[in-house]
């Protein structure tokens, strides 16, 4: 029988208490993995749970299958020190493990999500399910998921009952690439949970890695809830900023600066404008989906995401603006894009916008080119871009340089080095607002920004 729906927290007081409890992390991707690791390194007996064998065999070897700030070096040391293992066999692991963490990624395609693989892997786990488990479901599904459509999965695959048998928890990750393994200990953890004995399990667990503190939520719907309506937020509030950044360029007035001004109100959080992906775009449909099934109406969700999924038509107005002050076309044009992830200073493309307008790019100009330094070439043609070898390479014989992400690298760029090397009246359009205006035309540029109001000519 398992230990982790009886536990209590003096059981967890010390690493030697923690030592004799096994976690289960099924789904070793961005969050996943470093959960994995903070767990182990808190003491934890920890099992890593992956469908793709390779990230598997890196983890088993103590290489991080991708970059995330101080990710390699803790899990060099959890492996080395026999705290964390890693496999592709699910049932096996929910077996062997007293704590059942659940980070499986739903995709989202058409507006319309994909529950098919977070519900495969609860069906595995429940194959392999022991009485007094606690399974804690973290990854981000719409409200009633977990109860309505994952606790059925469970319990008909394990012959148990949830609530009696074994406990189920909800805690959506709270955590952005770059900074996941921070994150993850001092961000406050929301927490819901089946009843008061799962709740009181899940309390004790969490307590020992998590330093941000615990927020109680009623259940687990409101939890699911709550993960979303952060999220959801960040859309709406990106959606006026993108509008009125859109009202700032007919009107020649500098967004930025609005923003700067209008901050100083403590009840005002205007965005920067922008190509923000990541889980922005995907978690408005999995609450729009469903307030469909209820019958609610979310139409300001709704228009938020056409806003945001609008702004890559207005970068592609920008350039051909931007082409056509320098006595270009578009369709003549070679156009040299400089970043690919999905937020600055991070090495990660999942959900990133700048794809689609690179592939937008590609139908309209004569040749388009990628580059981004946190990204080898080969990297960057495996995620099906054109890319260059280096960042020369890329605006050689330039017309156009689209800044589509703010990394701050890009802040110190040599322009007079770059114009020396493209076409003659070569534009910029900066997206990411990592450069001053200024620079650039006195570096030879025709410069425009998103936002940043009428194009200015070098």
């Amino acid at each position: 029988m398992a230990k982790g729906l009886e536990v209590r927290p003096g059981d967890l007081a010390d690493e030697e208490g923690r030592s004799r409890f096994s976690v289960c992390v099924v789904g070793l991707g961005r969050m996943g993995l470093p959960t994995a690791c903070l767990w182990a390194d808190a003491g934890f007996k920890v099992i890593g749970v992956d469908s793709n064998p390779a990230v598997v065999e890196a983890v088993r070897s103590g290489e991080a299958p991708f970059e995330e700030p101080g990710l390699a070096k803790l899990l060099a040391r959890v492996v080395g020190e026999g705290k964390l293992d890693a496999t592709t066999d699910i049932r096996g692991a929910s077996s062997a493990a007293d704590v059942i963490k659940v980070l499986v990624q739903t995709p989202v395609e058409d507006g319309r999500p994909d529950y098919g693989p977070i519900t495969r892997a609860c069906r595995e786990v429940g194959l392999g399910l022991r009485p007094g488990s606690l399974v804690v479901v973290e990854s981000t599904v719409g409200p009633g998921v977990t109860e309505e459509e994952l606790k059925p999965v469970l319990e008909e695959a394990s012959g148990l009952v949830a609530g009696r048998d074994f406990g189920l928890a909800y805690s959506p990750v709270r955590a952005s690439s770059g900074r996941a393994l921070r994150d993850l200990v001092e961000y406050p953890r929301v927490l819901g949970a089946l009843d008061e004995a799962s709740l009181r399990a899940a309390r004790a667990f969490f307590s020992t890695v998590v330093r941000g503190g615990l927020v109680e939520v009623p259940d687990i719907r409101t939890a699911e809830l709550v993960k979303l309506a952060e999220n959801v937020y960040r859309d709406v509030v990106l959606a006026l900023s993108n509008e009125l950044a859109s009202l700032c360029d007919r009107l020649g007035v500098d967004y930025h600066v609005v923003v700067e001004a209008a901050n100083t109100q403590p009840y005002c959080h205007l965005l920067r404008p922008g190509l923000v992906g990541g889980h922005l775009p995907k978690d408005p449909y999995l609450l729009v989906s469903k307030a469909e099934e209820v019958g609610a109406d979310v139409r300001l969700i709704r228009v938020a995401r056409r806003v945001n999924e609008g702004v890559v038509r207005h970068v592609l107005r920008l350039v051909r603006r931007a082409l056509r002050e320098c006595g270009r076309s578009l369709r003549r044009a070679r156009v040299a894009v400089l970043g690919v992830s999905y937020k600055p200073d991070v090495k990660n493309p999942h959900g990133s916008r700048v794809a689609e307008l690179v592939e937008a790019l590609g139908r309209r100009c004569r040749s388009v080119v990628v580059y981004d330094p946190y990204f080898t070439k080969q990297e960057l043609e495996e995620l099906g871009y054109p890319a260059a070898q280096g960042l020369a390479e890329a605006v050689r014989d330039a017309d156009c340089l689209v800044l589509a992400v703010g990394h701050s690298r890009f802040k110190d760029l040599d322009l007079r080095a770059l114009r020396s090397l493209m076409s003659d009246r070569p534009a910029i359009v900066d997206l990411g607002g990592v450069l001053e205006p200024s620079g650039a035309l006195r570096a030879g540029f025709s410069y425009a920004g998103l936002g940043r109001g009428a194009l200015k000519q070098g």
